[in-house]
């Protein structure tokens, strides 16, 4: 009974161990979840309901990985919109290397799905990359990128994507494109269009006041926003290496 006892100590306590580092995370990366639970979670390469219109190479679970000082300001951000009754959501953050080498195969595939066209309505695929749309090593690979927009939570955020309708590209109005539960930023998240540009002129005034909220917003932690995406923001300071480990699913 107590050889029993011991090899059952001894193998509880390599399960243990061998559960802990299929939890740890290199480079002071650290789950968004473990720093702040109230931020929304919608990362969307872990998805089919991507520009791709599939999961991406490494994303084995939808969940928001970041450097630590990257999640520590998410959440100085976070406690600042609460007070305001809105709330960030996560498009994506860390993004494997191999994810962005997904990306490219994508665009050289020499296929254009109604898929593609939702995202791009304009601009082939295979012109992404040279227009600075998408990037074979992108910033998200460093833990210092970040793909968000705002929820509103007093507002009816209930929609959801219906299979079988035949949604309107993501520079059609918000009731007529694909669903997001957000606040209508002009144009849906991933949007390769001048007016998915921050400072497009072509959206409304609520639309463009939304973008300015949004900026000034991540602005006072230091975030910066990239010109030809309202959506997407970066860390100066904070990247460095690329790293390419998938993101697993989170123990609870």
């Amino acid at each position: 009974m107590h050889l029993v006892r011991t090899f059952l100590i001894s193998f509880l306590a390599i399960a243990s161990i061998s559960s802990a580092r299929a939890q740890s995370l290199p480079g002071d990366f650290v789950y968004l979840r473990d720093i702040d639970p109230t931020i929304i979670q919608d990362i969307r390469y872990a998805t089919a309901n991507n520009f791709v219109g599939r999961p991406l190479a490494g994303y084995n679970a939808g969940e928001c990985v970041v450097k630590r000082d990257v999640g520590m300001r998410l959440k100085a951000v976070q406690q600042e919109l609460t007070a305001q009754n809105l709330s960030l959501k996560m498009f994506d953050c860390y993004r494997p290397a191999r994810a962005s080498l997904d990306m490219v195969k994508w665009s050289q595939d020499g296929r254009e799905t109604p898929a593609d066209r939702r995202y791009n309505p304009r601009i082939p695929k295979t012109e992404l990359f040279r227009l600075g749309y998408i990037a074979s090593r992108s910033q998200h690979s460093t833990g210092a990128a970040l793909d968000l927009t705002l929820v509103d939570l007093k507002a009816d955020n209930s929609a959801r994507i219906d299979p079988s309708k035949n949604y309107a590209d993501c520079t059609a109005p918000v009731g007529a494109r694909l669903p997001e539960d957000s606040v209508d930023m002009g144009t849906g998240y991933d949007c390769t269009d001048v007016k998915g540009h921050t400072a497009a002129p072509s959206i409304n005034g609520d639309q463009r006041a939304w973008r300015k909220r949004l900026v000034a917003t991540m602005a006072k932690q230091g975030f910066v926003n990239y010109s030809k995406e309202w959506w997407h923001f970066s860390l100066p300071g904070v990247g460095g290496a690329a790293y390419d480990f998938p993101i697993q699913p989170r123990r609870n």
